[in-house]
């Protein structure tokens, strides 16, 4: 059953804080492919919006090749850095496809704007 005070950990929420040189998409919950509506639109949108792109994975739960995916296509044209701790699944599926390196994983949504 769903809290009444917010999403289920089954839900996907996409919260787009502002700052300046940076476009961030920080994601909570599970991005699996029954909750990643919209998610592509998000990145479209985010790596529009300039060069850098810092995607806040620190409350994902879980993470599925719907949004690997998304996060390799983005680093194609785009610097994109991670926010960690990244949930063991995901980060052992980075490690699995050979992706890891791709990616800068910071320990912090500062430490990565403030890089």
């Amino acid at each position: 059953m769903d809290d009444p005070a917010g999403p289920s950990s089954r839900d996907l929420r996409i919260v787009h804080p502002a700052h300046p040189g940076a476009h961030v998409l920080a994601l909570h919950g599970r991005a699996d492919a029954s909750t990643t509506d919209g998610l592509e639109d998000d990145f479209l949108y985010a790596t529009a919006y300039g060069p850098r792109l810092v995607v806040d994975l620190s409350g994902l739960l879980y993470g599925d090749e719907t949004l690997l995916g998304l996060l390799v296509q983005a680093q194609k044209f785009h610097d994109v850095e991670l926010v960690g701790p990244l949930a063991p699944s995901f980060q052992r599926r980075l490690d699995i496809t050979g992706v890891a390196a791709w990616f800068t994983v910071h320990p912090t949504l500062t430490a990565a704007l403030n890089h």
